[in-house]
């Protein structure tokens, strides 16, 4: 066979190579079942005044060959609220009807939802509703935040409130979420704002740590004012109020012992947490033949208290204290509960 046939021959075979997959894909005819497409799954309402619901209808289409099922619809906050159409037949369109409320919010915000479909090949669809969201009564820094241990100095954190749309804001009541929270405001006498119109208020917001339990704060002060599009204003109060001295473990417990046996001598940690230089003065036990010794481990830190069942401790069932006295005003004795069975 002559050289320019073979070669001819060659590239057929490669024109066809190429050829017969594309024909195959066109002869392949489309999968059938349902097609679900949101055009715009994400819908800016750009600014809008506090309090204002935002309402839109995401449409879906189903550009397939069945009927599309929208199984659920899970907005990720709970401030929105959604209707939806649950079927949607093949070249058909249908509504998912959303609505935000922004009572709770100021600034920039996004908010998710999760529509689930019967779509194989499609099954979940992610929809935002963004905003800007403008107060008509702005405070600065708009939030109080408390973390100190217990017994500390108390807590003050100082907001200013005004309005650039009202010329003559009130404060009719402000309420505090908390009995050792006190909520005080006075009008202020200066402009303190840019583009502010009429009274300016200060609002002071402190924290007893005297009387605050530990453990976590989370809610609202709540400010009443007489705008008339603006008559609530909600400053979140966070942090967390922290012991100011934590045992580890909370209890000296022997257990059943036999005395002078390893199991006769314990340790308990002692950590603080507070500002003030701390010193260990003298340490004491309500239990008869108990010794106890106080170690520094770290400088105004860390201690650990070293308990010692004696030889004289009686036999039986016992319970008491071991008391570290400190220079601390404020927390003058830490107490430390011990009880165990020497037998």
């Amino acid at each position: 066979m002559k050289r320019h046939s073979i070669h001819a021959i060659l590239t057929l075979c490669a024109l066809a190579a190429l050829v017969a997959p594309a024909m195959a894909q066109e002869a392949e005819p489309e999968a059938a079942g349902p097609k679900a497409v949101i055009a715009e799954p994400i819908f800016d309402a750009e600014a809008v005044p506090v309090g204002e619901k935002i309402v839109h209808d995401f449409v879906v289409r189903n550009e397939g060959t069945e009927p599309l099922e929208i199984t659920s619809v899970s907005p990720a906050c709970g401030c929105t609220v959604a209707e939806f159409d649950r079927t949607i037949g093949p070249g058909g369109t249908g509504k998912i009807h959303a609505v935000l409320d922004t009572s709770t919010f100021a600034g920039p915000i996004a908010k998710n939802i999760v529509v689930l479909t019967s779509d194989a090949k499609n099954p979940r669809l992610d929809l935002t509703i963004k905003a800007k969201v403008e107060p008509y009564v702005f405070i600065q820094p708009g939030y109080a935040r408390f973390v100190q241990p217990q017994l500390s100095d108390p807590g003050v954190v100082e907001e200013r409130l005004w309005t650039k749309s009202f010329d003559n804001l009130q404060i009719l009541g402000v309420e505090s979420p908390y009995p050792f929270l006190a909520v005080t405001h006075e009008p202020l006498e200066e402009d303190l704002s840019e583009g502010g119109t009429g009274p300016q208020h200060r609002i002071e917001i402190t924290l007893d740590y005297t009387k605050a339990p530990v453990g976590a704060l989370a809610d609202y002060v709540v400010v009443t004012t007489n705008h008339p599009k603006q008559p609530e204003v909600r400053i979140p109060v966070s942090g967390f109020v922290r012991p100011l001295v934590v045992l580890t473990p909370e209890t000296a417990d022997f257990g059943r012992v036999q005395l002078g046996d390893d199991g006769s001598k314990g340790s308990v940690i002692m950590k603080y947490y507070g500002d003030d230089p701390i010193e260990i003065e003298s340490v004491e036990t309500t239990v008869p033949g108990l010794t106890a010794t106080v170690e520094k481990v770290q400088e105004n830190r860390e201690f650990h208290v070293h308990v010692t069942l004696g030889p004289d401790t009686p036999k039986g069932d016992f319970a008491g204290l071991v008391r570290v006295k400190t220079n601390l005003p404020r927390k003058p004795t830490v107490e430390i509960p011990v009880k165990g069975t020497v037998t």
